[in-house]
């Protein structure tokens, strides 16, 4: 079921290549040297809260995509990202994004944007490269890991941008808003791990964790939707905010066993380039998730969770230094299976140097403190400290027909 509206994309995009005008393909290798220390990672079968443990570090793959780009008429474009993480996932390579980008020309100062099929909602301000990559660092924030774990939009995106230009104004603003499904499952993560810091988001038809989760299902037959703003003023500073709803039911479950999880959060940040060299990000996120079908009662389980960041990033000549510190929280306040408290922070800081015109080098060391009690279940203290060190070597390449 969860299927059908890419399948549907599918068909439209062979019927459309007969009107190709133009076609352009982005893709990048990132191979890495890796290593961990501190409890086995979640995506390896244990709670740990990066994406390597040392199990799996030394030489291994970060990412490999194509991301290619049909532009069907003047203002309209299938879009799509294909990926690999080398981790033994359901399917070997795999499907990110997957839409229909649609762009009228700009009239009376408004520039109108939609988008349908399978992406990412606007909210991450440090995932600006392809196919959703980070630009500043190699691991993204715990709150941009969570995004790209939990959630894809599966539906329709309308945005309207007014464009200050047209009046002198070197700055624009633009409301957004989405009605999706396919997400039901959304939150779960949270409550069975909590936050992490992790560049492995998940993909369309696979899974994250061992026993495995996928997020991508349509339980109660009902939509959600998000709805945000976002302001850009001098090509200096922008801010967003944006309201999310999933209105889940609680209740529902699927024959697989699959349940929906209600889950809200609302998210607030801002990107400050004061310069050429100086680029600052801060950004939060506050909202709860519930799963159970008594409403609002003590039976059900409901939890609060809080994530924020802040990030300072120098760059010169062909090197940039980023510096990142994140906060992250989760509080059980019913239910069984708790407590499923984590009180977290980390810091990540990053070099990278430009090696040509495609050939980038990135080195990450990264420090995460956490406390979560169900690690004593798998005999291990609730209090864990982790370290990751990476260092990647990146070709991008980008070919047009």
């Amino acid at each position: 079921m969860r299927r059908a509206p890419l399948l549907a994309l599918l068909v439209l995009s062979t019927l459309a290549a007969r009107g190709q005008d133009r076609l352009t393909l982005d893709g990048a290798v990132d191979l890495r040297w890796v290593h961990a220390s501190g409890e086995t990672s979640f995506q390896n079968g244990g709670l740990g809260i990066t994406r390597f443990d040392p199990d799996h570090d030394g030489l291994e793959l970060g990412r490999a995509l194509l991301a290619p780009n049909l532009r069907i008429t003047d203002i309209v474009s299938l879009q799509g990202v294909f990926d690999t993480y080398g981790d033994h996932n359901r399917n070997p390579a795999d499907v990110s994004e997957f839409y229909l980008d649609i762009r009228p020309f700009p009239w009376n100062s408004v520039r109108w944007r939609a988008r349908l099929g399978a992406f990412y909602m606007p909210v991450s301000l440090e995932n600006r490269g392809v196919g959703w990559s980070e630009v500043y660092s190699i691991t993204p924030s715990a709150l941009n890991s969570w995004i790209g774990e939990e959630f894809r939009t599966i539906g329709a995106e309308v945005e309207g941008r007014w464009l200050g230009a047209s009046h002198g104004y070197l700055g624009d603003f633009a409301l957004v808003g989405a009605i999706y499904g396919w997400n039901d499952p959304a939150g779960a993560l949270l409550a069975e791990r909590g936050f992490a810091l992790s560049d492995r988001p998940s993909t369309l038809f696979g899974y994250l964790g061992s026993p495995p989760l996928d997020f991508y299902h349509e339980i109660d037959h009902r939509p959600g939707y998000y709805g945000g703003l976002s302001w850009r003023h001098h090509d200096r500073l922008e801010v967003r905010a944006l309201r999310y709803d999933n209105r889940g039911d609680p209740a529902a479950e699927n024959a697989a066993g699959n349940y929906a999880w209600h889950t809200r959060f609302t998210s607030l940040g801002a990107r400050l380039e004061p310069d050429a060299h100086w680029t600052f990000i801060a950004q939060d996120l506050d909202g709860n998730t519930a799963v159970g079908s008594d409403n609002e009662g003590e039976e059900q389980f409901y939890l609060k969770m809080r994530a924020a960041f802040a990030l300072a990033s120098f760059e010169w000549a062909r090197e940039r230094l980023t510096a990142r510190y994140d906060g992250f929280h989760t509080h059980q306040l019913s239910g069984e299976f708790g407590p499923r408290n984590q009180d977290g922070h980390a810091w990540t800081f990053a070099f990278s140097h430009e090696l040509g015109e495609d050939w980038q080098l990135v080195a990450e060391w990264l420090k995460v403190a956490s406390s979560f009690p169900p690690r004593l279940l798998l005999g291990i203290a609730a209090d864990q400290t982790q370290t990751q060190f990476q260092l990647a070597v990146r070709y991008n390449f980008d070919l047009r027909w």
